[in-house]
């Protein structure tokens, strides 16, 4: 299989420094109270940049043959994304994508006020011509960019993505242009950058594409996939969607959805749930095995604590009066499916009744055990000002994070158990 090469934190690129975006309580209230209105958009799966910078002023060409540069598309939102027409792992994902998210943005009013580009990483073989015989055989309606090979490499060192070449594997793939042998491949990072009217960069979000659920790959862009981007296409890793960058979008220009909007997960079942877990490590396989329990105290908590050391832990406290608490339940119980043979997860039930805890989690199952009592009991491990909140242990036992307030897409949630419960 191809190596790919993730996300890389250079020098250059040492302005990035994501901000953790703390729902506070007050925030929870809010949402409680206008959940039948309007809310404001998220920020589904990107991350705010603490600093944004403005982008490199690099020469670049478009698939006319036309210079140009970033900075040439201030006064409009931009989304770009590292790509390259020989690729066969994802981007020919990314350009499918694109596709849809410029029909989305059509279609919400926007399409005006955003350019969506892909940004060559292949400067060597990716000229103009080829870029535009790429636009018509995949039917891609946005903008293809290229440049001179030092240009295109600072750009992407600039925003922290490595590009590398690397040898062709065998059996070597036919060039769909040219119709010869390939004669080499280039390694680079997955992902995409939106860009404001001020031409600075403002969300970065890593990952790989996801064709949404209803859409599919086209024939001629499922043909350049090989056997790793059939693979990639079926089970993309932190994946995004073309509707979650249209809310990052409106997130950045400070505009509000319908709560009804947003995106509700379905939870797995139980048996699914059960299948996803089987050869989990014993420690891990003893808390599916208690799956929806009430166990006991806080000081008991503490003691499974102590015995799941070596385990990452993420403890989500809730309460079943607290609407925010219920909407986040569907995230975790896909959550603990997806990642509880890595990541040990644990319920606090704070503050609540036990038969209706009880009655709630019968409704709401999650493949893990819950323990109950005041926030005050918990305090030794973190202070808990209100429900939801989750808290991140290292394997050490160690807090490394808390998140205050609720998540609204699965992509925020398991970005964090990725970033801050498996350290990528």
């Amino acid at each position: 299989m191809l190596r790919r090469i993730r996300w890389i934190a250079t020098a250059a690129a040492a302005a990035m420094v994501v901000v953790v975006v703390v729902v506070t309580l007050t925030k929870r209230n809010e949402y409680a109270q206008t959940s039948t209105g309007l809310v404001p958009a998220p920020l589904a799966v990107g991350d705010a940049l603490e600093k944004p910078y403005l982008a490199p002023k690099l020469k670049l060409i478009d698939e006319s043959g036309k210079a140009t540069s970033l900075r040439a598309f201030k006064g409009k939102w931009v989304v770009l994304s590292p790509a390259m027409t020989l690729c066969h792992e994802v981007c020919p994902m990314t350009t499918g994508a694109f596709i849809e998210l410029e029909r989305q943005l059509k279609k919400e009013g926007l399409a005006s006020h955003v350019v969506v580009a892909e940004v060559t990483v292949d400067p060597w073989r990716d000229h103009p011509a080829r870029l535009r015989a790429y636009k018509r055989m995949t039917g891609a309606d946005f903008k293809l960019l290229t440049g001179s090979v030092p240009n295109i490499l600072a750009l992407w060192k600039r925003l922290g993505i490595d590009v590398e070449r690397i040898p062709l594997e065998k059996p070597v793939p036919i060039d769909w242009y040219t119709h010869k042998p390939e004669t080499l491949n280039i390694a680079h990072g997955d992902g995409l950058f939106i860009m404001d009217p001020a031409g600075q960069m403002r969300v970065v979000a890593a990952g790989m594409p996801a064709i949404a659920s209803g859409h599919k790959l086209s024939s001629s862009l499922h043909g350049l996939l090989d056997a790793e981007g059939v693979h990639n296409l079926k089970h993309p890793e932190a994946p995004w969607t073309a509707a979650e960058i249209v809310d990052d979008i409106k997130w950045g220009m400070g505009m509000e959805v319908p709560a009804s909007s947003l995106e509700h997960t379905r939870p797995p079942s139980s048996q699914v749930a059960q299948e996803e877990l089987s050869g989990s490590p014993n420690a891990l396989a003893t808390l599916h095995d208690q799956a929806d329990r009430l166990l006991g105290s806080a000081s008991q908590l503490r003691q499974r604590l102590t015995s799941l050391h070596g385990y990452p832990v993420v403890v989500n406290v809730w309460a079943s009066w607290c609407p925010p608490c219920r909407e986040e339940f569907p995230l975790f119980a896909s959550a603990s499916a997806q990642l509880g043979r890595k990541v040990a997860f644990l319920g606090y039930d704070a503050e609540d009744q036990q038969g209706n805890a009880r009655s709630f989690l019968k409704g709401h199952p999650v493949s893990y055990p819950s323990y109950e009592g005041a926030r005050a009991d918990i305090s030794w491990l973190t202070p808990i000002q209100g429900t939801p909140t989750t808290i991140y242990i290292s394997p050490s036992g160690k807090v490394v994070h808390v998140h205050i307030g609720y998540y609204q897409t699965q992509n925020t949630l398991n970005e964090d158990i990725e970033r801050y419960a498996l350290g990528k």
